[in-house]
């Protein structure tokens, strides 16, 4: 009788399955990051005192959790002797799509054969996004960089990674005394910015009178607070080319003797190369003078001949730094000069004079012919 009472203790207290719990035991990465593995191991824990036979422990992935290739969804166990514990881990990919945040990740266990008597838990894996962000365009306005000139840099940024970013602000720093921001304007706030948005940051800068034709460098500094609210920077090397634009004018055109001048200059930033200025009339190319270059600030006269009063043309061609070429044509009208007109109307006039002078030799011929008459 005292056997038999042994035995019927020993079967009253049998390890069920009701006697396990599930816990987490680690999770790497933690946080994970859509897109990436997690290894998460689980530990199932024998609260009883004898031992649990034959159970089944079982994943239920759930979005946005899937099993890596080749994992194994389910696991039996002999024995998990009482009051210990067994550990597995299992691999899981996390989708590229998913939002930062907590999800479950469900499991089940049971005896093996007897699914009646099925034990749901579930454990809670961290996922937040990184923001990675990248520069997709960089553009200024005006194109060209000139020395003593004002221009506005605009920098396209992308957020191309998992997780969103708040707060961005950029700085825009030159590492030369020659491009400097205008008040503010080396500041721009950005604010938050979601994974895959465009956002584009502007920056006032200008360049003194002094800089040279080079490229000058720079750095974009972003600094932000990610979704943990931890503080981030990113920093971008910047080259900055000044360039300069020659503009050719006309500052006076005229008739000079047998030629027609043309004093132009150069009031741009930089060198006119492979100048070249033709004078057209009637359609016809009637002269052209060629220079290898004109540096800003310099003037050159030009002298055409061959020409004829009346419309004209004179045609400017020449190439900027980059070899791009520039055409300017400018009508002109071609007068006689007010000196010739007066010499013309003082000729005339002197012309007109002859026959009153003739008139007035002959009655003064005749007056001293009658005063000698009257004496005789």
């Amino acid at each position: 009788m005292l056997g038999l009472a042994l035995v019927l203790v020993g079967v009253s207290a049998a390890t069920t399955v009701t006697d396990l719990d599930l816990v987490l035991s680690s999770q790497n990465p933690n946080p994970v990051e859509p897109g990436e593995v997690v290894n998460v191991e689980v530990e199932l824990q024998n609260n009883g005192l004898n031992d649990a036979n034959n159970i089944v422990l079982e994943i239920e992935p759930n979005a946005p959790f899937s099993l890596v290739e080749g994992e194994e969804q389910k696991i039996t166990y002999n024995k998990i002797s009482g009051s210990s514990s067994i550990k597995k881990t299992f691999k899981l990919l996390v989708t590229s799509t998913a939002n930062s945040g907590d999800y479950t990740l469900d499991f089940r266990y049971y005896n093996q054969g007897e699914t009646a008597i099925t034990v749901r838990q579930s454990v809670v894996i961290h996922v937040q996004g990184r923001p990675n962000l990248v520069i997709r365009k960089i553009t200024t306005d005006p194109e060209n960089i000139e020395p003593g000139k004002e221009f506005e840099l605009n920098v396209m940024l992308e957020n191309v990674g998992t997780g969103k970013l708040f707060d961005m602000q950029a700085i825009l720093n030159s590492s030369s005394a020659y491009i400097l921001p205008v008040l503010s304007g080396g500041l721009n706030f950005i604010g938050d910015m979601e994974p895959e948005e465009l956002k584009e940051a502007k920056f006032t800068m200008s360049v003194d009178t002094g800089a040279e034709y080079k490229t000058y460098s720079g750095s974009l500094i972003l600094s932000y607070n990610n979704e943990a609210n931890t503080m981030g920077t990113k920093t971008f090397a910047l080259g900055l080319a000044v360039k300069g634009m020659p503009i050719i004018e006309i500052l006076s055109a005229k008739v000079d003797g047998s030629n027609y001048k043309v004093d132009i200059e150069n009031i741009g930033t930089s060198d006119a190369k492979a100048l070249k200025v033709s004078f057209v009339q009637n359609g016809e190319v009637r002269d052209v003078s060629v220079t290898n270059e004109l540096k800003p600030s310099k003037a050159k006269t030009l002298r055409f001949s061959g020409f004829e009063y009346g419309q004209a043309i004179i045609n400017i061609s020449y190439l900027d730094e980059s070899n791009s070429p520039h055409v300017i044509e400018t009508p002109v009208v071609i007068k006689q000069s007010s000196a010739i007109s007066e010499e013309s109307g003082g000729a005339g006039a002197y012309s007109g004079l002859i026959p009153v002078l003739l008139v007035i030799v002959v009655l003064e011929s005749f007056y001293i012919w009658r005063m000698k008459r009257k004496k005789k």
